[in-house]
């Protein structure tokens, strides 16, 4: 005679109000953690995306819609900069490096961005087949995009996938496919800046969308937006910046989430508490005669406590599996977290499990001590 096995004994002579308070647990616990998954994910995602790039240039207007039109590909762009503008920007000390972006066409809801090698090569993409761009009107498409090795395709104008305006009288070869990155290169297909000015006929005047800009210094980072800016055509912003403060604001929603998972595991120690001093009082006489053949008190005690943390264990065990699944299930279904992450990645284990698992069993103590 122990305490675990009598806790066990106790579990399973009233299942129905073991599993509630297992289930109650769990919920608390997997809301916790799909909501920390999906916001240390997109945070990550977020981060990585705009890797590589210190300073955005783009057409006057505003600095979020520039960063999440060139740098996410989650909006329309602030409009075209001429090649005067590009130029003048090159020629400044304070740049390392620019990769230029044409863009305004689609193909079934993926867009076609015009830039140079060095743009997948900025996220470390792989070819997982094929070759990468270069001749004219060649394109390579990210792992998530619909079409194949060898395919030929004609893009719409406009980023809307039901466009009717198609560029029938430019098509393009499929000659490479990159392996995922979970990172908005998933879902574009990438060709020659010179192709998108050949398709809208800007050869002459060479228009590019934006510039993605990596500065010498961290000095130019603060000085190089103001000079640029003192263009009337043309802005420039740092996308760290920008983006810092939209998860800033998206903090609060987060927060009013997490909030309702403490409540869920106040919930639960409620009922786990409940459950435990209801159990007990069904138990007077059974206790009575644990006594009489010698059990100890401080035995009954921990048998008490013992049934407690079995439940919360496994309550917070399920949380953790019930968690993950939520956020991957999340993930598969909404196309713009796609462009941030992996879905998949979301499936692992990760370090922050071992804290929720820790505030469930926590729970659990303090529920089962209350009624010893």
């Amino acid at each position: 005679m122990n305490a675990f096995t009598l806790s066990l004994a106790s579990i399973r002579s009233r299942k129905l109000q073991s599993f509630l308070c297992v289930l109650a647990v769990a919920c608390g616990i997997a809301l916790l953690s799909s909501v920390y998954l999906l916001f240390a994910a997109s945070e990550n995602g977020l981060m990585k995306n705009a890797q590589g790039v210190d300073i955005v240039v783009g057409a006057k207007g505003s600095p979020l819609q520039l960063v999440l039109s060139t740098i996410y590909h989650g909006d329309i762009p602030t409009g075209n900069i001429d090649t005067h503008d590009v130029e003048a920007i090159e020629r400044n000390p304070a740049v390392k490096s620019v990769i230029p972006m044409a863009v305004g066409d689609n193909y079934k809801g993926f867009r076609v961005v015009g830039t140079t090698a060095d743009y997948p090569a900025l996220y470390k993409a792989e070819l997982q087949d094929g070759k990468m761009f270069g001749a004219a009107y060649e394109a390579v498409v990210g792992a998530n995009v619909s079409l194949d090795m060898g395919g030929e395709f004609a893009a719409t104008h406009g980023f809307s996938s039901e466009g009717d305006d198609v560029h029938d009288d430019h098509h393009f070869h499929v000659v490479g496919k990159l392996k995922p990155t979970g990172t908005v290169l998933d879902r574009l297909i990438l060709t020659q800046y010179q192709n998108v000015q050949d398709v809208h006929h800007h050869s002459d005047d060479a228009q590019i969308t934006a510039l993605l800009i990596k500065v010498k210094t961290p000095a130019a980072m603060m000085n190089l937006p103001r000079q640029i800016n003192e263009d009337e055509h043309v802005m420039a912003v740092a996308p760290s910046y920008v983006m810092a403060q939209v998860m800033k604001n998206s903090g609060m929603g987060r927060d009013a989430v997490v909030l309702l998972g403490v409540v869920f595991l106040g919930l639960s120690m409620l009922m786990l508490l409940s459950v435990l001093a209801s159990g007990l009082a069904q138990r007077k006489y059974d206790l009575a005669v644990l006594r009489v053949l010698g059990a100890s008190s401080g035995l009954l005690a921990l048998t008490v406590m013992m049934e407690g943390l079995i439940l919360s264990v496994a309550g917070s065990a399920l949380g953790i599996v019930l968690g993950h699944g939520i956020a991957y299930v999340v993930a598969m279904m909404m196309p713009a977290l796609q462009s941030l992450l992996l879905p998949s990645s979301l499936l692992f284990p990760v370090t922050a499990d071992i804290g929720f698992i820790v505030t469930g069993i926590v729970c659990g103590a303090v529920a089962s001590i209350l009624p010893c």
